[in-house]
């Protein structure tokens, strides 16, 4: 019982430094290929993928890159401009491109889904989901990959999303769901059950909103919405709430180009006005050009890692910012509504590593 109330403090009062390591890279031979960065991904194994215009970038104590090779084409990289990755359960790396999919064990490019109508669509997002894999292509609504098999979900389908453009995919950890943003048709969310997904809307105001254009992970339950002009988190529970606004920002700031949750809650939002970290709605970093190795304000894309290092992309460097903290990581469980009292409160059926700072 100690035990349990000395965690629950420490939890709750651990300190975030405002000091760290700033490394950055240039495009080069040896480096980064292109600071023309779709997406941003890391293997279990801590190797951080980075999917370019130029070619596949690939981080693990120093930088190698593949490029597409006309006379590779059944096992290399099919183009060099490569939309979105992401790595599935087995460590296989998936790759969307403007016309298919490939999937990278380290080795060999293979095509997948060459039978499927998004073999010649633009992929516009994948999305590991356990043991499943998700594909939002074209016009054409989402497929997914599970259990060997492909499955379409038409748009405008019987318990499908009323949305032909899917942009984003994000899962919430506390509850399972699917949550799908599209460009013209709202926000939606997929619920698993005997048949396959069933999907709903999830109602915004886009009069105060506007048109919500992204989602991604939170670690700790719900998911993360954005656009341009501001920051949702959407849970079950608790529905959309407002996190911030780029005038919250402070003077300067106002545009949102890319957000992410770090391990230990950080929200990691890059901007026109620099990078920023947000803990508890109080701002405890802001990266800009006045650091030495970053030259430009304008951060395109962010990326926190498992080893604590927060990617970033601008205009004119890519690098990691590292806070100057040493966490160990524990499992819990996520309960997606409490309720003082009740002793049967849903739990999501996976650990969460939480990381916990001890003082000396």
């Amino acid at each position: 019982m100690l035990r349990t109330l000395i965690l629950f403090v420490v939890l709750f009062c651990f300190i975030v430094p405002v000091s760290g390591s700033l490394i950055t890279y240039i495009p080069a031979s040896g480096s980064i290929s292109s600071l023309d960065v779709m997406d941003i991904a890391e293997n279990k194994d801590g190797m951080i993928a980075f999917a370019t215009t130029n070619g596949l970038s690939l981080f693990d104590s120093g930088w190698v890159t593949i490029h597409s090779e006309s006379w590779n084409y059944d096992t290399g990289l099919k183009d060099k401009f490569i939309s979105t990755i992401e790595f599935d359960k087995n460590n296989q790396l998936w790759l969307g491109f403007s016309a298919g999919v490939q999937t990278y064990d380290g080795t060999v490019f293979t095509r997948v889904g060459t039978d499927m109508i998004f073999s010649s669509m633009d992929i516009h997002d994948i999305l590991r989901d356990g043991k499943t894999i998700w594909i939002a292509n074209g016009n054409s609504g989402l497929h997914y990959f599970s259990e060997g098999n492909w499955r379409w979900i038409r748009p405008f389908s019987e318990n499908g999303p009323d949305a032909y453009f899917i942009s984003s995919m994000a899962k919430d950890h506390a509850t399972g769901n699917i949550v799908l943003t599209s460009r013209s048709n709202g926000v939606w969310k997929g619920v698993k059950n005997k048949e396959g997904f069933a999907f709903s809307q999830i109602p915004i105001d886009e009069e105060q909103y506007g048109k919500i254009t992204n989602v991604v992970d939170d670690p700790f339950g719900g998911v993360i919405l954005f656009n341009r002009y501001t920051v949702l988190h959407y849970s079950e529970s608790n529905g959309t709430a407002e996190i911030i606004v780029p005038a919250a920002l402070g003077t300067g700031t106002s545009r949102i180009n890319d957000v992410r949750v770090t391990e230990d809650g950080i929200l990691v939002i890059g901007t026109n006005n620099g990078l920023y970290g947000l803990r508890d709605n109080e701002i405890i970093i802001h990266i800009t050009r006045k650091m030495a190795g970053v030259s430009s304000n304008e951060v395109i894309k962010v990326f926190p890692d498992t080893n604590g290092r927060w990617w970033f992309v601008t205009k004119g460097e890519a690098g990691y910012y590292l806070p100057d903290t040493a966490t160990e990581k524990i499992p819990v469980r996520v309960v997606t509504e409490f309720q003082p009292g009740n002793t049967a409160n849903s739990e999501s059926t996976n650990l969460l590593l939480i990381p916990v700072y001890y003082t000396e």
